[in-house]
């Protein structure tokens, strides 16, 4: 684990005390039984989500991302953090971005099209932000979609927590998924970064126990990377 950030152990914290982040027993869309769960559902009020917004917008700066002119949330999870990161990056670093987001259906009346939000331009360069990549499908789908618009710059994805899980392959899914895209991926934190961080008494209230430390080694050794 690298050291981590104020803001990146603030966010973890963050993700304990909105209910984001909880440990147990949970059975993932693939079938896996893991001891944690990510739910960014939670960030359903709005200190939550404006929390939130701050943590992508710092983490956005703190890599080097902020000359961008527009932030997009693919629908729907993406849609309340684009909007948050966008203001927040306004707001707290006073850089004037737009957001976007697509539709899940193309609009044929009104404000036609299936991108709502700041439209897309030829050199627009934006980030993406997400909650959580498994197996990247949304962004297989969404990318493609954004370059048949226009032929926008990439400088990034952004999201809330690398699972560190593998992919087909031996490298993790984001990793995976970075190649394919050819778009560099940067999450906030790590579960790696977690583990370490909640084994030890920490600002969250909540110290792992050493079951559940175990748990969680034994599945990241069946699964991660």
């Amino acid at each position: 684990m690298a050291d981590l950030s104020d803001y990146q152990r603030e966010f973890i914290d963050f993700l304990i005390h909105s209910e984001v982040l909880t440990f147990g027993a949970f059975t993932t869309k693939s079938g896996r039984e893991t001891p944690y769960f990510i739910n960014t559902g939670n960030f359903n009020s709005g200190p939550r989500i404006a929390a939130a917004g701050r943590y992508y917008a710092n983490h956005i700066v703190e890599k080097g991302l902020s000359a961008i002119d527009t932030v997009f949330g693919p629908a729907y999870k993406g849609i309340p953090l684009a909007v948050a990161t966008a203001t927040a990056l306004c707001t707290d670093h006073g850089i004037d971005v737009g957001f976007s987001f697509d539709r899940k259906e193309e609009k044929a009346h009104g404000d036609k099209g299936q991108i709502v939000g700041r439209q897309l331009e030829a050199g627009q360069r934006m980030v993406l932000v997400e909650d959580v990549i498994t197996a990247g499908t949304t962004f297989r789908s969404i990318i493609p979609l954004i370059q048949g618009i226009a032929a926008v710059e990439f400088a990034g994805i952004v999201i809330s927590v690398d699972r560190c899980e593998r992919g087909t392959g031996a490298a993790s899914a984001i990793d995976e998924l970075s190649e394919t895209m050819g778009i560099p991926i940067f999450p906030i934190v790590t579960i790696h970064d977690i583990r370490a961080y909640l084994s030890a008494p920490n600002a969250s209230g909540l110290t792992l126990s050493s079951s559940l430390q175990d748990r969680i080694d034994a599945y990241l050794a069946a699964y991660g990377v």
